[in-house]
């Protein structure tokens, strides 16, 4: 294939998957917690023969990874007991069947046993395991330090942990997961009654939407026209006579 096609290819590449990227945050510009993602790429160059003894260089665009926004979105109030905000640098720790994962979606709820659970039904998880209420208790207090109480006292307090952004891998249900080891959070206050909304700002990306759709375009004619000029050269070379 010729090499300015190739090039033209892996833009168009790379700006399918800046547009999935964005479209995504879009998607979860309502989701607790959900942190924007931005797409990383670097320049990749490779040499390529010019003729019997040179060798020129070019340049191709590789997806490196994705970077993501680890800043806290706006607080909003709802005056639920369960719903609880982090401030601050800091993720609650949820047991789940592969082990600890991390979040900032603080919409919790009671199952069945009393427990405290997040969304999907894992248990949310205090400096000494699981929180559960018992039976009867109908107000429950928790401190900006995480402690959970009923009238009949403390039953635990809610695990508020740092770790490394780098060291962090999104999984699905708005959890993360992390090989490093998490140490207490330093700083960071808890909020009872409120959440924290996703850090998505919708103008901005729609804007970077429009944006790489214009570039797209702009590709795809680059694209149309070199392919012109191989089709032109192909058919004038068809009709010379030999």
């Amino acid at each position: 294939m010729h090499n300015s096609l190739l090039v033209g290819l892996t833009a168009q590449m790379t700006l399918r998957r800046n547009m999935e990227i964005v479209s995504n945050n879009l998607a979860n510009v309502s989701t607790s917690g959900f942190k924007r993602e931005t797409p990383a790429f670097e320049e990749l160059i490779v040499p390529v023969e010019a003729d019997s003894t040179q060798m020129r260089k070019i340049s191709f665009v590789r997806d490196w990874g994705v970077i993501r926004d680890m800043s806290s979105g706006p607080l909003q109030q709802t005056g639920a007991p369960l719903d609880i905000a982090v401030e601050g640098d800091g993720f609650m720790v949820v047991r789940t069947p592969e082990g600890e994962r991390f979040t900032r979606d603080g919409h919790f709820q009671l199952d069945a046993s009393g427990k405290i659970v997040n969304a999907s039904g894992f248990s949310v998880l205090s400096e000494g395991g699981e929180i559960t209420v018992p039976p009867g208790e109908t107000s429950i207090r928790i401190g900006q330090d995480g402690s959970v109480s009923t009238p009949a006292g403390i039953i635990g307090k809610i695990r508020v942990v740092s770790l490394p952004h780098a060291s962090m891998r999104k999984e699905g249900g708005n959890l993360y997961n992390s090989d490093e080891q998490p140490a207490p959070a330093v700083g960071a206050r808890v909020v009872q009654g409120a959440i924290e909304r996703s850090n998505v700002q919708p103008v901005v990306e729609m804007t970077r939407m429009i944006e790489i759709m214009r570039a797209y375009q702009s590709s795809t004619e680059t694209l149309n026209a070199t392919n012109d000029i191989i089709r032109r050269a192909v058919q004038r070379l068809g009709e010379v006579k030999a």
